[in-house]
C-alpha cells in the first residue's frame, strides 16, 4: 500500500457494543456462582440402562429372520464332483484314439523312420543275429563294380 493511504486510516475497524463493559463484570460473577452451586446437571440415566438397551430395541422390532441357503450342500458338491469325474474319464478313455497296426503302415513311412530316427547301432536291436549273414550283403557282381569305378572322376579323389 502507499504511504498516503496509510496516513488517512484513523480507525482500526473494531467496534465494541454500547454498555459492554458496564455489565461484563456482573455477567462473569453470575456465571461463576451458578457453576459453583450446581454440581449436578439434572440429567440422570437409570442404572444398567446401556447394558439392556440393545435387547430392548431389538425386542420392539418384529422382523423375521431371513432364510439361510447353504451354497455348498452335500448334494451340490456330489453332483459337481460326479460331473467333473465323468468329463475326466471321457477324455482319458481311448474312445477317440485309434491304435496303429502294421497293416496300416506303408513302406515309405517305415523307411523314413528308420533313416531319420534310428541310429546304426540301434539296427542290431531290430534284427537278430540269426537272421543276418555276410553273404546276404556281399555280391560279387564285378560288372557293376567296374562300371562304378569308370564313372568316378579321378580328380574328385585327389585332395588339393
Amino acid at each position: 500500500m502507499k504511504k498516503e493511504n496509510l496516513n488517512t486510516i484513523n480507525t482500526s475497524g473494531f467496534k465494541v457494543p454500547k454498555n459492554y463493559f458496564e455489565g461484563l463484570e456482573d455477567a462473569i460473577l453470575t456465571q461463576t456462582l451458578l457453576e459453583t452451586h450446581t454440581k449436578v446437571s439434572g440429567f440422570k440415566t437409570p442404572e444398567n440402562y446401556f447394558d439392556t438397551l440393545d435387547s430392548a430395541i431389538l425386542s420392539k422390532i418384529d422382523k423375521p429372520e431371513p432364510k439361510v441357503f447353504n451354497l455348498f450342500s452335500k448334494k451340490t458338491i456330489l453332483s459337481i464332483s460326479s460331473a467333473a469325474a465323468a468329463i475326466v474319464l471321457l477324455f482319458n478313455l481311448n474312445l477317440f484314439k485309434t491304435t496303429p497296426t502294421l497293416d496300416a503302415l506303408d513302406t515309405v513311412t517305415v523307411e523314413n523312420y528308420i533313416l531319420d530316427e534310428i541310429e546304426i547301432n540301434d539296427l542290431n536291436l531290430l534284427i537278430g543275429d540269426s537272421e543276418l549273414s555276410q553273404t546276404d550283403f556281399i555280391t560279387y557282381d564285378l560288372i557293376e563294380i567296374d562300371d562304378y569305378i569308370d564313372d568316378i572322376d579321378l580328380n574328385d579323389l585327389y585332395q588339393d
